[in-house]
Order: structure tokens, then C-alpha cells, then sequence
């Protein structure tokens, strides 16, 4: 059974002060079950956990959590005759205290009459135990959050001694199963355990490791050894004790001592296999990170390649309720006096004692609704085990012990981009104890070609089982004597191959090929700046306002003009006189072959007449900016496009990082350009000696309100903290990259999140950015905006740190993964975005289309049903249909025996609906046969063969075999008007000459002339019911075909024609 627990978040009225140190808290009357009016029940919660304390979970940062659980279980989930009342114990600030003073608090709560119903907290494992013994003897069930480690205590060796205590945020048993599943997933038998006693909660990590392999896994617990981190120093006596798995269960800063240790005792080069636990960010147990701006970056950068780090399953906090979190955060300041960082989310454990709450909410109204008592802990905790649930932080589900189901992420260390990657994704199985092991990367290890080194180095853990006798092998001497060899080889081909391409380049070169005379310039236009813009005018913003943003931009197109024939665009530069100088040549000249599809094109210098640069000539692009794009709501603008978007900018800075001009400086969405084909061109790189100067200064968190501010939004933290170069910084361009990219995800302005409440101004954000606060502020970009691991990307490109942050040709890579191949031919790209501008008008036009062909179409069928096919297409060609005479055709006629009675026995509708009904039972047998309906009048049916297509003899055959078929079903069609009597009909043929044609302009019809129709029709109406009376003329015809019984009546009186001999048609043989 799955149970959903997100629900709204409830409006607090909260006071805006608080005490600094936290008091016990006991409502009035608390002790009494009911309230004075005895219609309501009261639960008491009793929240018990810690104050200002270092430990994981501090009463201050989890108490708003509590709060909205309280109040929006009693909104949302409890009847209105059940309320929760939340009663406030504090348990001290730390755990060696809280073990002597949980059970006198307790006490305490007892002596003042309070019975609690549930008990939420206690962070520390050795005070859930005391705290355990209240609720075992009131029966009543314990939320622990997160009382991790509590089975490893010595006095308590096992789990299942605690059948009442449920934990929500996470225990040690999937911790511990997800490591022994990778250990025999790879033959891991010796495993070190260093442990640092400082820290509570990595003394108990470890001592659960032990007993869980001991009872687990004999193999491994007979080869595992547990070391204190500081009873033994990493010396070259401690490296004895070591064995190939090594974890390291200590603060981030210490273990990246002990992995830099371990590199210059020579065990990171791919033999030892590290791990670190890190449950999920916190500051107790650090951020694992290979800079701490020393000299020892770059080894800790390579010793870091040996470490693995295991971690909560980020699906868990991703999923997180962004309204909920808000929420807490907000409670959290205005209540109780506690900060969040900047952008930070309450972390698993604030988030249990939430949940705690709601399930146990849910759970008494279910029992309640079921007639079962909820103050049964025994038989609530039960039902809580047989159900899943949905919560804040994922789904939640419980073990046979009672501890919540994680899954947990392995991740390994890429030294490209400086950061930990997902490799490995472990999952329990619903119901079971096994693990599912899903591995994400391709490559696992770094060394022995990505394979996982041996459970037992080569050498031997000792180093000494490896034998030397001295001599070099005939391979190896082979490899040092011809490999310089050959390199000498090619550097001398490659020197002479480079003299001869210099020569000719020499021969071609003109120096001044950058040089436009302004009499070779013709003006054509002049576009207003618009000066300034704010993000929040996205959709007022054009590419003619981008000059007063950047101080200068080439793709600004406030100036367009006429060289050599080609439309360009001018940027006029001359208020900055700069005059050429060889520093400005030589970088011009890197521009001369800078070419590239996705770089906008320079084409040179229009030099004044008094010597200085006057414009900037360029390519023009003629669809504007990406702000352009993204602010008119007309182009559609999907993930396809979004795509190609993107991978123009990847692909157009990876050029210009691996070109000699390295850096761009200056990346925002003013100079990404659209040009015709849609296609997205860089543009304002390569020029730095046009930037404004005034533009590179730090800013300043008190600077005056006239400095521009939108384009330092896309500037790193770093270039705002100084005076940034005139070309940036590789670095800054990836920052600068990862705010473009939430704008094409989010189709806004950096920084902006549509419909957000909490929108800060340009100059909040950027001292925010600047404070570099943890976590840092970045835009806020929900997950389900775009994929995963376009998001993962994203984050890791405005790293707070530089050197965290991927480069473009890593960028390159990744990218390829999210977004699939992205081929060789651009023409076949290029098309592909015209047809999804054309897209929208090709379907109007097929709709308009194909509702013009099904009107058509019903138009000829209703005329096909009014006139012959034939004849109907010869109108619908526009052809005029003459009159035609047949030869020999044959002419059905039927009437409806005494239908003047039956008309009279019923309404006018009762009569059309007998008439509808025969008539369509006829209409679906003629079908059958080769015949044409000409008309029914009143109860009068009419059919032809032979016309308006001639067949023949077999008219006649046709309308005898219709007839006959038509004898037999009417003998079971019943006068609905009229209950048990049935229908009876006499029917007539005749065969001979007759005439058609079409009668008439408006409502023509096909009209059967010739004495054939008149003895046709006499035939019926001197017929029996239920007979087929045919004339001399059709019996002649049948006989000469065969296959028909007659016999004759006799003579009949017709009038006009006399007395004939008519015979009646029995049926077919």
C-alpha cells in the first residue's frame, strides 16, 4: 500500500524574536486527554533532542521542521475530534551530557503529567537507548532521527532489540550493505578501518562495519582490521597494517591529510583501494575536496584518483518540496533565531523529524478509520512496516528492523574537472536484503586499464614478494634506444615541413589586411542604444542595447553599413582613440584565422582619417541576440532548439579556448548572435584592447547606482573580487557558460526564475555572489527543468572554486552524452531548425487541407447517394450528362401491403421510423447486387439494373436475386408500432427499353423514362403480398440464363396495355 505524504504547507503566524537558549515547553493542560469541551482527543508528540550542539542534528535547526509537522498533520490528515500537541524536552548540547540528563528530563515530563504518545529525536545513539526504556514501558512507538548506530553499542549488539523504534533518516544497515555488495562484487577480502574517535558518529560507523561483517560476511570479518586514526600515524610501521580496501571514517579535512600521506608512502598509484562516508553535505563531517589553497593541491589532486566516496542516493534530497523548504527556512529565522545559508535545503535529518510526524499523523488516522487503537505502539509500529509511503524526501519504506530503506551512491574522483562523479548506484531490493548494483561509469578505476586492482597487491601488502635480479629486459632496452630515435626523425621532418609553410605564408602576407578605408563603408542604417536594461526587461530587450552594457561588443548591431557589396555591421569605437600599436596587430592577426561555424566572423578595423580605429566591422547577424530568442514568446523554442543552442556556444568556446586567443572575457547573452540560418555565432572575443576599463574593476559591494550591473551577472566570483583581464580567464568563461545555459533552460534573464516570489535585484545578487557563502548563491534552476545530467553539468560549471569547474573540451564531451551524436554535416542541422520554424505553418496548411478534402469527399458521397456514381463523377468533373437511351434494362418496384392501415394505427413518427427502418434493411441488401436505387416515394421502392452502366443480360438476374434475398428478410422485420404483426410487401418486375437523364438545376434527380417503368410498376400493383409477379419479357430473360423457378398466374388486366400473361418468381435454384 503506498501512502502520499506531500501536502500543503500551512501559514504560521511567527514571532520575530526568540530566546537564545531553549526552555522545556508544556501546553496548558497537557496532561488531559480531552479538552474542556470533551470533543477533542489530544496526542502529545514529546520532542526530545539536542541544543547548540555540534552533532548532526541541534535542536534549533530542526524545531520549524516540527512545528509544520504538527500543524499540517492536524490540517490535513487527523480528524477533527484528534489533534497532535507538540511538547518541547531539550536533552542538553551535546551527547556525553545527554546521557546522564535524557532520563531525568524524561522524569521530569512525567512528573508534570504529560504522557506522551510518541517520541520523536535524539540524535545520539547511546540517549535513544535511555529514551527507548520510557517508551517500551508505555508501549508507544519511537521516531528516532537519526539515533544512528544504536545496534552497535555494547551493551545493545543488536537491531532487533528496539522492535518500537522506527528510523527515518538513515541507519548503518544499507550503509554497510552497500559497501559488502561492491566487496564481493570484486573479491575484496582485506579491509582496513581508520576510525577517528573525535568524532561520535565515526566511532559508531565503524563499530557497526565490524559487527555487520562479522554477522554477514565471516570471509571479510576475518580479514578486517580496525585502527584508531590517531593510536598509529601513517608511518612506514602503520603502512604494514594496511590492506588493499582501506576506509577512512573521519573529517574531509583529515582524510585529505592521510590520502596525501599515502601518496608519498607510494599507495596511490592504482594497488589500495580508499573510501570515504560522507551521508550527505553537512559541515560536521566537511566537504571532501582536494584544494586547500596550499602547496600540496596538486598531489592531493592525484592522490584523490584512489578514493572513493559513499554517499546517500541524491534522488532522496533532490526531491525535495521547494515550498517545504522554503517554508522551514523561513520558520527557522523568524521562530528560533536560526540562519540557513543562502540557497541551503534542510538536510535528510530536518527533513525526518517532518516525516516522523506525518507518518505517525497518518497512521492514527488510518487505525482510527479501521476501529483499531492508535495508542497500540506494538501494532502501529507494524502497520508502518507493511506500508510505503511517499515522502518529502522520496519513497519511504522499512526493513524487517524497523530502519528506513536507502540507497546509496558510490562516486569517484575525475582530476579533469576536480570533482567527485557518480560510478556506482546501489538499491535494495523491495522486500529483500539484496542489492541492486547499477555501475554509471564506464571507466572505474583509474589504473590497470580501468579494472579494479587485485584483492592483494602484486608485491604482497608487505612489498616482498616481488624478486629482482638486476638485469633490464631485452624489451625495455629495445624501447630506450629506438623510441629517441624515431622522435629525432620526426622533429626533423616536422622543422623542414614548417620552414617551407612559413616561406610561402611570407610570400602572401599583407600586413595591413585588417585595414577599412571609410570611403569603402557606406552607411546604411542607425538603431538607437537603449542603454542600460535590467534582467527583469527581458522581453524589452534588443541587441541594439548591448553597447552601453559591455563597453564594447562587435555583434552589436547599432550601426549597419555596405562593404564590398555584403551587409556588415559597425560598432564605433572611436571615443576609446586607440591607435595601432604592434600589440594590437599581432592579436589582430590571431583573428585572421579564427574561423569557425559557430564564431561570428571579423572582417577588420574601419580606420578615421585622423589614424585611430573608428569601427569594428563584423559579420551581421541578422535574428539578433539570444536575449532576442528567448524574450520573443512567437518562436517556439523546444528542447530541440534548446539543444542546438547550446551546443553552439560548447562548440564555439571550445574552439576559441584551444585557439592562441584562449579566453574570450567577456561571455553573456548580449554577444551569443543568431544569424539567418539560426545558427549560433560568439561574437565580441579577440579585441580586449576595446573593452572600457572602467568595466574591469572589481565591484564594489558599496558602489554608486551609476555602474552598469546586468553583465556582471555572468561574471565569476573571482573577476568580481578584482580587477579582471581584458580577456578573462578560461575559468570565468565556464561560470559565464553555466548562467547562459539556465537562461535557454529556464527562458529568462541570468539570475531570474519565472513567477519568483523571492526575486532578488542585480545588486543583492552580486553582493551575494560575491560574500561566496555556503552554500554560494547560483541561479535557481528546478530539477525537472531540464535532464539530469544537463543539470549536473550546469552546477559544476559555476563551482565556486576554478579549478572545480570543467573545461570546454570536457564540457564538449559531456555534452555528446546528454544530448546524443551531434553529426558531421550542417547543412542537415541547418535544415532541420528551418523545418521546425516551418513546422507550424505546414500543419495549418495540411489541416486547412485535409479539412477541405473530407468536405469535398462528403460533398461527392451524399451526391453519390442522390445520383449514380457515374453520373455524380461526371458532374463533379463539371461534364454535362445527356439523356441516354438503354436497350434492355430491368426495373424493380415494391409496395407496402395495407400500409395505409398501418399508417393510420400510429403517430406520423411511428410511421418514419417503420419506413427508415425497412427501407435501410433494403438499402443494405442491394448493395449486394448490381443495381441502382432510384427512388422511394411514401412506401413506394424503386431499383434498376442495367443503367446507368449496361451489364448485359444479367439485369435481370440481378433484380430476381434481389428480390428473392429481400422475400426472405422481410419475413422477420415486425411493425415496431404495432407488436407481433409482421410487414408484408408485393413486389414487380419488368425488363426492356427505358431512357435516363438527370432532371433539373437545383435538387436534379435521375428520372427512368418508357413503358417499361409503367408495366413495372402495374406488376406490383396487381401483385400478392409476399409475391414476386414478373412480366412475360423477364421470364424469357431468366430462362435463357437459367438458375430461377417460375410458374404462371395468367392473364392480368394492366391498364394501357390490355390483358398480358404474368408469372410468379418462386425463388433461385
Amino acid at each position: 500500500m503506498w501512502i502520499l505524504l506531500l501536502i500543503p504547507i500551512a501559514h504560521f503566524c511567527c514571532s520575530t524574536s526568540a530566546d537564545r537558549m531553549v526552555v522545556p515547553y508544556i501546553p496548558p493542560h497537557v496532561s488531559e486527554g480531552k479538552s474542556s469541551d470533551n470533543a477533542t482527543t489530544y496526542l502529545n508528540v514529546c520532542v526530545t533532542l539536542e541544543e547548540d550542539s555540534i552533532y548532526i542534528p541541534t535542536y534549533k535547526r530542526v524545531a520549524a521542521a516540527v512545528d509544520l509537522g504538527v500543524s499540517n498533520a492536524n490540517e490535513y490528515l487527523l480528524p477533527p475530534s484528534i489533534k497532535l500537541r507538540k511538547v518541547i524536552q531539550p536533552a542538553g548540547p551535546s551527547c556525553s551530557q545527554i546521557q546522564h540528563s535524557v532520563t531525568t528530563n524524561l522524569i521530569y515530563l512525567m512528573q508534570s503529567g504529560v504522557t506522551c504518545d510518541t517520541y520523536v529525536g535524539i540524535g545520539c545513539a547511546s540517549s535513544a537507548v535511555a529514551l527507548y526504556a520510557f517508551a517500551e514501558a508505555a508501549n508507544v512507538p519511537v521516531f528516532s532521527c537519526p539515533g544512528a548506530g544504536i545496534g552497535s553499542l555494547a551493551l545493545n549488539a543488536t537491531r532487533n532489540k528496539f522492535p518500537l523504534m522506527l528510523r527515518i533518516p538513515y541507519g548503518y544497515v544499507d550503509l554497510a550493505l552497500s559497501l559488502t555488495t561492491f566487496f564481493e562484487r570484486y573479491s575484496y577480502y582485506h579491509i582496513s578501518i581508520f576510525r577517528d574517535d573525535s568524532y561520535t558518529f565515526h566511532m559508531l560507523t565503524s563499530r557497526y562495519l565490524i559487527t555487520y561483517f562479522r554477522q554477514n560476511n565471516r570471509k571479510i570479518s576475518l580479514n578486517t582490521a580496525e585502527i584508531p586514526f590517531f593510536s598509529r600515524g601513517m608511518t612506514k610501521e602503520g603502512q604494514e597494517e594496511l590492506l588493499s580496501v582501506i576506509i577512512l571514517l573521519s573529517h574531509a579535512r583529515i582524510v585529505r591529510q592521510f590520502m596525501l600521506t599515502a601518496k608519498q608512502m607510494g599507495l596511490t598509484q592504482g594497488e589500495y583501494v580508499f573510501f570515504a562516508v560522507e551521508m550527505h553535505e553537512l559541515k560536521y563531517w566537511g566537504r571532501l575536496n582536494y584544494i586547500a589553497e596550499d602547496k600540496e593541491d596538486n598531489n592531493a589532486r592525484q592522490a584523490f584518483q584512489s578514493l572513493f566516496v559513499i554517499s546517500l542516493s541524491e534522488t532522496a534530497s533532490n526531491s525535495l518540496d521547494e515550498n517545504l523548504a522554503s517554508a522551514i527556512r523561513k520558520l527557522a529565522r523568524e521562530r528560533y533565531n536560526y540562519s540557513y545559508q543562502v540557497l541551503e535545503k534542510p538536510d535528510p535529518v530536518v527533513m525526518s523529524f517532518y516525516e516522523s510526524i506525518m507518518i505517525y499523523a497518518q497512521e492514527v488516522a488510518s487505525m482510527t478509520e479501521a476501529g483499531e487503537d492508535f495508542r497500540n505502539g506494538s501494532a502501529m509500529v507494524a502497520r508502518i512496516m507493511n506500508t510505503e509511503f511517499v515522502g518529502i524526501t522520496g519513497y519511504l519504506s522499512f526493513g524487517n528492523v524497523g530502519d528506513r530503506d536507502r540507497n546509496f551512491d558510490l562516486k569517484s574522483f575525475n582530476p579533469d574537472v576536480g570533482t567527485f562523479e557518480l560510478a556506482i548506484k546501489f538499491g535494495r531490493l523491495s522486500g529483500t536484503q539484496n542489492h541492486t548494483f547499477l555501475q554509471v561509469d564506464d571507466t572505474l578505476w583509474f589504473a590497470n586499464g580501468g579494472n579494479m586492482p587485485p584483492d592483494k597487491p602484486l608485491c604482497g601488502f608487505r612489498n616482498d614478494e616481488c624478486k629482482d635480479d638486476g638485469r633490464i629486459p631485452r624489451g625495455l632496452l629495445a624501447v630506450v634506444v629506438v623510441i629517441p630515435l624515431l622522435a629525432l626523425f620526426f622533429m626533423a621532418g616536422a622543422a623542414v615541413f614548417a620552414l617551407i609553410k612559413l616561406r610561402n605564408l611570407r610570400k602572401d602576407y599583407d600586413p595591413n589586411w585588417w585595414k577599412i578605408l571609410m570611403d569603402d563603408l557606406t552607411v546604411k542604417q542607425n538603431r538607437t542604444a537603449s542603454g542600460n536594461m535590467s534582467k527583469k526587461t527581458l522581453t524589452s530587450q534588443s541587441t541594439a542595447g548591448a553597447s552601453a552594457l559591455s563597453g564594447f561588443s562587435a555583434y552589436n548591431c547599432d550601426i549597419l553599413a555596405s562593404y564590398k557589396g555584403t551587409l556588415v555591421a559597425l560598432t564605433d569605437v572611436g571615443t576609446l582613440m586607440r591607435m595601432p600599436n604592434p600589440d594590437i596587430v599581432s592579436k589582430l592577426n590571431l583573428l585572421k584565422n579564427a574561423s569557425h561555424p559557430n564564431l561570428q566572423r571579423f572582417i577588420g578595423i574601419g580606420m578615421a582619417p585622423q589614424g585611430h580605429c573608428q569601427y569594428v566591422v563584423a559579420e551581421m547577424c541578422a535574428k539578433g541576440s539570444l536575449m532576442d530568442i528567448l524574450a520573443f514568446s512567437t518562436i517556439k523554442l523546444d528542447w530541440s532548439f534548446k539543444n542546438s543552442l547550446i551546443k553552439d556556444v560548447v562548440f564555439g568556446m571550445t574552439f576559441l579556448h584551444t585557439s592562441p586567443m584562449t579566453s574570450h572575457g567577456n561571455l553573456n547573452g548580449h554577444v551569443c548572435l543568431i544569424d539567418t540560418r539560426f545558427t549560433l555565432k560568439i561574437s565580441d572575443y579577440g579585441l580586449p584592447f576595446f573593452r572600457d576599463p572602467n568595466s574591469l574593476l572589481p565591484y564594489r559591494v558599496n558602489a554608486g547606482s551609476d555602474r552598469a550591473t546586468e553583465t556582471l551577472l555572468w561574471r565569476a566570483p573571482e573577476l568580481l573580487r578584482q580587477v579582471m583581464p581584458p580577456s578573462g580567464t578560461q575559468k570565468g568563461d565556464v561560470y559565464s557558460f553555466a548562467v547562459i545555459l539556465q537562461q535557454i533552460i529556464l527562458r529568462s534573464g541570468p539570475f531570474e526564475l519565472p513567477n519568483d516570489p523571492l526575486e532578488m535585484s542585480e545588486r543583492e545578487i552580486l553582493n551575494e555572489v560575491i560574500a561566496s557563502n555556503i552554500p554560494p548563491v547560483r541561479p535557481r534552476v528546478p530539477r525537472a527543468s531540464c535532464s539530469n545530467e544537463l543539470y549536473d553539468l550546469m552546477e559544476r560549471c559555476w563551482e565556486e572554486i576554478p579549478v572545480e569547474r570543467p573545461t570546454f573540451p570536457k564540457i564538449k564531451e559531456r555534452l555528446k552524452k546528454v544530448i546524443g551524436d551531434f553529426g558531421d554535416n550542417i547543412v542537415d542541422v541547418l535544415f532541420k531548425r528551418m523545418e521546425q520554424y516551418a513546422m507550424d505553418l505546414e500543419l495549418k496548411v495540411a489541416e486547412k487541407t485535409q479539412q477541405f478534402m473530407d468536405e469535398k469527399n462528403r460533398s461527392e458521397q451524399l451526391l453519390s447517394q442522390l445520383l449514380p456514381k457515374t453520373v455524380a463523377a461526371a458532374l463533379t468533373r463539371g461534364e454535362h450528362v445527356d439523356p441516354e437511351a438503354f436497350e434492355s434494362v430491368s426495373i424493380y418496384f415494391s409496395d407496402i401491403v395495407g400500409f395505409t392501415t398501418i399508417s393510420a394505427a400510429g403517430s406520423p413518427m411511428d410511421v418514419v421510423n417503420l419506413l427508415n427502418g425497412l427501407y435501410t434493411f433494403f438499402d443494405g441488401v442491394i448493395e449486394k447486387f448490381d443495381v441502382y436505387k432510384v427512388e422511394t416515394i411514401g412506401d413506394a421502392y424503386m431499383v434498376s439494373s442495367g443503367l446507368p452502366v449496361r451489364n448485359g443480360n444479367r439485369h435481370a438476374t440481378e433484380i430476381a436475386s434481389m428480390s428473392i434475398e429481400l422475400i426472405k428478410g422481410i419475413r422477420s422485420f415486425t411493425i415496431p408500432h404495432r407488436s407481433g404483426q409482421d410487414i408484408q410487401v408485393r413486389i414487380g418486375i419488368n425488363s426492356g427499353p427505358c431512357v435516363a437523364g438527370i432532371v433539373g438545376l437545383k435538387m436534379p434527380r435521375y428520372c427512368l423514362f418508357g413503358d417499361t417503368v409503367n408495366v413495372a410498376s402495374r406488376m406490383e400493383s396487381t401483385g400478392e403480398a409476399m409475391k414476386i409477379q414478373i412480366t412475360e419479357e423477364t421470364k424469357e430473360l431468366l430462362q435463357s440464363i437459367g438458375g430461377f423457378r417460375t410458374v404462371e398466374r395468367g392473364s392480368v388486366a394492366v391498364k394501357g396495355k390490355g390483358m398480358l400473361t404474368t408469372y410468379w418468381l418462386l425463388g433461385a435454384d
